[in-house]
């Protein structure tokens, strides 16, 4: 039985042609190489906290983080500091989607 080099033939042509669309086309990027990304991992909020002994974080990813330290005053980035949960000491209740941070050092301090 004679075998035809012809299927061979075509699928190297195919790579070729396949290859000088690449390059037109450019690389194939990860997230982390998207400028897109980058600009919006740049414009994202810096975290309300310093660091957080406390952290309550979802599942998801990225995780949206909160911290529940009870300190003496929030710290100055912090938007929606509550005095009502352990007066006269504070919580503050902001939100952070991300990493949630450092721990404090001193565990139960709190560093918010």
């Amino acid at each position: 039985m004679k075998r035809s080099s012809i299927p061979s033939i075509l699928l190297m042509l195919s790579l070729g042609a396949a290859l000088l669309v690449a390059d037109d086309v450019g690389a194939i990027l990860l997230p982390s190489q998207d400028k897109g990304v980058a600009d919006q991992v740049a414009m994202a909020a810096p975290r309300p906290w310093k660091c957080c002994d406390v952290t309550i974080c979802t599942r998801s990813i990225p995780p949206t983080c909160s911290c529940q330290d009870v300190v003496d005053n929030c710290a100055p980035t912090c938007e929606d500091c509550n005095g009502y949960v352990h007066p006269p000491r504070r919580v503050c209740l902001d939100r952070y989607t991300g990493d949630p941070g450092p721990r404090c050092t001193g565990a139960g301090t709190g560093g918010n």
